[in-house]
């Protein structure tokens, strides 16, 4: 997942009808056991404005963004 791909949040049991665009993608480890204790957080900005951090399994991808390595 990248800036500017265009998501929908998905809890695991229900689909959210908003949509809306990834503003920012963080890779995290724990510096005390970055093995074991790692991840990813995506920002979302939804179409109600509201901004939200949210894990990749919390997103499902509607579009990508066109890039160099989607051309």
């Amino acid at each position: 997942m990248r800036v500017g791909d265009l998501v929908k949040y998905y809890d695991g049991l229900n689909d959210d009808s908003r949509l809306g665009i990834v503003t920012e993608v963080t890779h995290w480890s724990d510096k005390g056991a970055p093995s074991r204790n790692f991840g990813t957080d995506i920002v979302v900005l939804w179409q109600d404005g509201d901004s939200m951090r949210c894990c990749l399994s919390e997103l499902k991808l509607v579009s990508e963004v066109a890039g160099p390595e989607n051309v």
